[in-house]
């Protein structure tokens, strides 16, 4: 293709963007790539060298199903139908800021087909050799953050980690994300607390990666931990030994700080402990049923006197038929109760 030359303004500064097709020998994949942080937080514990192979490795290896299915997209229209984001380094090579992936996949599929030239070449919007480090990671922020990909959260939040770690203040971050001020802090506070006091113990487990959102929820019953004389170290054995299985759990240690006898079990026999002993005061937290009834019943107590009358009368006759339904399975129900009492 003939190659183009645009004005862009990246981190509200001017840049000269050249768009062209470029071999993907000559592409070099980034070591900041926030779609590897996962495996950099864990095997560079270990090692500081990341050779190119390595980082192959790690974005194959990091969301098997997600490289799947875009090889697959970009196979049927022989393409990828966005540039990748380059800038020029020394030897005539790129480094890639956005686009590893479809690199990776047109290397594999340019393997498959050696015939096509489709996938030995391409399409990359060039930035200028000296572009700044901070538009370099505006662009993986915008990338990974508000991109059309649906990338990790834990990879998102460890971005946000960084930039904040470089400078980057609250106010540009929320400017830059969308995201809420709130959002960003836990966010922060969830990723500081997954690496540090989680994942050293943890990150052997399969699913450890997935466990994200359990500690951004985490972030807003730590109050409660530290009233009843709970650590975070607690919360993570918990994650960790698979006591926390959903991130509803981790919202509903909320209800369980609302009962000190049940904090106290939480506390000296453990989550699924204190889950069995409010599942005993509070019917609905252990089951759907009675989780529905105890909407229903509130909703019963709350009916308008409008729509009290209007189903008595007739004139919503499906309302009408479900209560008397309701009404014949409670009361078999009842009679049940009755008679093993008798």
């Amino acid at each position: 293709m003939e190659k183009i030359k645009l004005e862009i303004p990246i981190a509200g500064v001017p840049e000269e963007v050249e768009i062209k097709d470029i071999n993907v020998d000559d592409l070099i994949l980034d070591e900041e790539n926030p779609r590897i942080g996962y495996w950099k937080d864990n095997i560079m514990r270990i090692t500081d060298s990341t050779s190119q192979g390595d980082l192959e490795i790690a974005l194959k290896s990091g969301s098997y199903e997600d490289y799947n299915r875009l090889k697959r997209s970009i196979e049927v229209s022989e393409g990828a139908m966005e540039e990748i984001w380059t800038y020029p380094i020394e030897g005539g090579k790129y480094k890639i800021i956005d686009g590893n992936t479809r690199v990776l996949i047109y290397r594999d599929l340019r393997e498959k087909y050696p015939h096509k030239d489709a996938y030995k070449r391409i399409r990359s919007k060039v930035l200028p050799p000296d572009i700044s480090e901070r538009s370099i990671n505006f662009i993986r922020l915008i990338a990974h953050l508000r991109g059309v990909n649906d990338w990790q959260a834990y990879e998102r939040a460890r971005m946000l980690y960084i930039l904040w770690q470089k400078g980057y203040t609250e106010e540009e971050l929320k400017n830059t994300t969308k995201l809420s001020m709130t959002d960003i802090r836990r966010w922060h506070e969830a990723y500081r607390t997954m690496n540090e006091q989680f994942l050293p113990n943890y990150s052997y487990k399969p699913d450890a990666l997935l466990k994200f959102s359990y500690f951004v929820e985490f972030e807003k019953i730590k109050d409660g931990m530290r009233r009843y004389g709970l650590s975070t170290k607690d919360f993570c054995d918990w994650v960790g030994n698979d006591e926390i299985i959903r991130a509803q759990d981790v919202r509903d240690l909320g209800k369980i700080f609302e009962n000190d006898d049940v904090a106290r079990i939480l506390k000296e026999e453990g989550f699924q402990a204190a889950k069995y002993e409010l599942s005993m005061s509070i019917p609905a937290y252990a089951s759907r049923l009675f989780e529905h009834i105890e909407k229903c019943i509130i909703g019963l107590k709350r009916m308008s006197r409008e729509e009290e009358e209007s189903i008595i009368s007739g004139e919503e006759s499906k309302k009408k038929e479900k209560i008397l339904e309701l009404h014949e399975e409670v009361s078999k129900f009842v009679k049940l109760i009755k008679k093993y009492e008798e």
